[in-house]
């Protein structure tokens, strides 16, 4: 039994933030699995980690063919950092707001507390932009203008929202609720900036990780293992830091090893490449060896370790 046409004029317009959160969300989750979604983030995160790990040594990895799960397998030491920070973050914000009192979590901010807000919100926005077109001492900071980016369109949000609220609360019983294609709009648009800056998030984040564990590898190269190749076949790994020792040259012997090489160290092994350098690189000095995991003729690595003397013949 529906009410009578004087109890429906009084009700109240209703409004909610999170009006258009509801329509958007479902509309993206029947585009993009979760799974998937998840999936390509991670991927992300992994190629952005290994592409920049391998760059510090000259290396482009896109021509070692990594496997997803190898890509996926990085992401481990690339969301470790960032997730422990998101977690204690969400729970300082959520406890925190708990524990105001009362009298501060149901007071309005006031117009000049208002205007200082959206002054430090419109700068902190500003300078996020502004590392599109320029570097400052203020924007290049590790993930600086991303995080700018987010905190200065979520305040400008959370501003407009305390302001329609003030507003509905003024309007007469018999107003007609808000436009819900404006809140699926505005939601649309904040999916949008949070989503895209998160992504560069994720890269800033990735590319710093990526380097900086390659800095650490580099730093112990004098201290870390040792690998020797015996090779079938000449593979002429050229350089002053490569040793290459002749064991069996005569091709007639039957010797499955006819070559030495010593002075490198693993750097990895990914796709269907094994990646070395010598034992002395430093950036600008040395060069990284790539050798296929198929390599033409017989190859046998031997490890030793950083104190092992290698013996003078085969």
């Amino acid at each position: 039994m529906s009410p009578p046409p004087d109890e429906q004029a009084s009700t109240p317009a209703t409004g909610s933030a999170f009006d258009g959160f509801g329509h958007v969300a479902r509309s993206i989750g029947q585009l993009v699995a979760p799974t998937t979604l998840l999936t390509a983030v991670l991927f992300y995160f992994g190629w952005a980690h290994v592409y920049w790990y391998f760059n510090y040594f000259g290396v482009d990895s896109t021509t070692l063919n990594p496997s997803i799960r190898e890509y996926l397998m990085r992401t481990v030491d690339a969301l470790f950092v960032p997730l422990t920070l998101v977690g204690l973050i969400g729970m300082a914000v959520l406890w925190g707001y708990v524990a105001l009192p009362d009298s501060i979590r149901t007071r309005r901010p006031g117009r000049w507390a208002t205007a200082a807000i959206v002054l430090i919100a419109g700068a902190v926005l500003v300078n996020g932009l502004s590392r599109i077109y320029v570097v400052t001492p203020i924007n290049k900071g590790l993930c600086v203008a991303p995080v700018s980016i987010i905190a200065g369109v979520l305040v400008f949000w959370l501003l407009v929202v305390l302001r329609r609220k003030r507003l509905r609360e003024s309007l007469p019983a018999t107003a007609p609720p808000p436009s819900q294609a404006a809140a699926v709009a505005e939601w649309v648009i904040l999916f949008l900036m949070v989503g895209i800056n998160l992504f560069w998030i994720a890269t800033d984040y990735s590319v710093a990780v990526g380097q900086t564990r390659a800095r650490e590898w580099a730093a112990q190269l004098p201290t870390s293992s040792q690998v020797i190749i015996y090779s079938e076949k000449e593979l002429h790994l050229s350089g002053p830091d490569v040793r290459t020792t002749p064991c069996d040259p005569d091709p007639d012997t039957g010797s499955a090893y006819r070559f030495r090489y010593d002075g490198l160290a693993p750097l990895s092994r990914i796709g269907d490449h094994y990646v070395l350098v010598p034992r002395t690189w430093r950036p600008g000095h040395g060069a990284a060896i790539v050798l296929p995991a198929q390599s033409p003729g017989a190859i046998r690595f031997e490890f030793r370790l950083a104190g092992d003397t290698v013996p003078a013949k085969c």
